[in-house]
């Protein structure tokens, strides 16, 4: 019994001064000033460029554990922060534009193949022609006088007309042959003939014509021979020579032989 009585006695003083120790504590601790919160600082970030790292305070690990361990602290420890200036803006390089692929392809894009032209229509050739003439020329040195051949020509039955010459036509206004000047350039001004001298006149059929070729033949012979009469003039060949019966033979060959060739290579083939 004695001991335990010693033992309850004991307990008694250390619970005694447990609670003295912890009431002057806590009264301490009341007295103390708040301790200062510790503020983050955020680092400036500039736009499209990674964050710059700032240095950071730098807090001994230790100190907050010796805070809670020590009885009696007169001031807690303060944040010191190495760096107070802001961090340096970077400039910042504009976005770079990378070429649009599809805008590329627009351009590059090849036209689409047109469309063929049909082929153009082969012209025909133009029938062979043969032109036939004659001359009816005034005596030399003579001239046939303007007024005077245009009423001889115009009693033979020629009219004035297509390219400025006389023209005989058949019924239906074809032209069966044909009279120019000898002057250059061949053409007529029948109201100017009256004051000009001619030397001679021509005169000549377009084969084929509206009369077989023969025929045509014999109607430029005939119309020339009656002109001649009728000015007092005389015939000849297209070269000038005089105009004979065997030119006027020759004149007959090379027209058959003209209606020869047209009938071995009719048009059209």
């Amino acid at each position: 019994m004695a001991e335990l009585r010693w033992i309850l006695l004991v307990a008694g003083i250390a619970l005694i001064a447990g609670l003295y120790a912890w009431g002057v504590r806590a009264r301490k601790r009341s007295a103390a000033p708040e301790p200062d919160r510790v503020t983050r600082v955020e680092p400036l970030r500039a736009p499209s460029v990674a964050a710059v790292a700032v240095p950071t305070a730098r807090v001994e690990p230790s100190v907050w554990d010796e805070v809670e361990a020590v009885d009696e602290i007169d001031e807690l420890p303060t944040l010191e922060i190495e760096a107070d200036e802001p961090p340096a803006r970077h400039e910042v390089a504009p976005p770079r534009r990378e070429p649009r692929f599809e805008a590329a392809a627009e351009v590059a894009a090849p036209e689409p193949p047109r469309a063929a032209a049909p082929p153009a229509e082969e012209r025909k050739p133009a029938p062979p022609q043969k032109i036939v003439a004659i001359r009816v020329a005034a005596p030399p040195p003579s001239m046939f006088a303007g007024g005077t051949l245009r009423e001889a020509i115009v009693a033979e039955g020629f009219e004035f007309g297509r390219y400025d010459i006389f023209h005989r036509l058949d019924a239906s206004g074809r032209p069966l042959c044909s009279l120019a000047s000898l002057r250059e350039p061949g053409t007529f001004d029948p109201d100017a003939m009256g004051g000009t001298d001619y030397r001679g006149v021509a005169m000549f059929a377009v084969l084929p014509g509206p009369l077989p070729s023969q025929h045509a033949l014999d109607e430029l012979i005939d119309a020339a021979r009656l002109l001649a009469e009728r000015l007092g003039g005389v015939l000849q060949d297209d070269r000038g020579a005089q105009l004979s019966l065997q030119r006027i033979g020759q004149l007959r060959e090379e027209v058959a032989e003209f209606e020869r060739s047209r009938a071995a290579h009719p048009p059209g083939r």
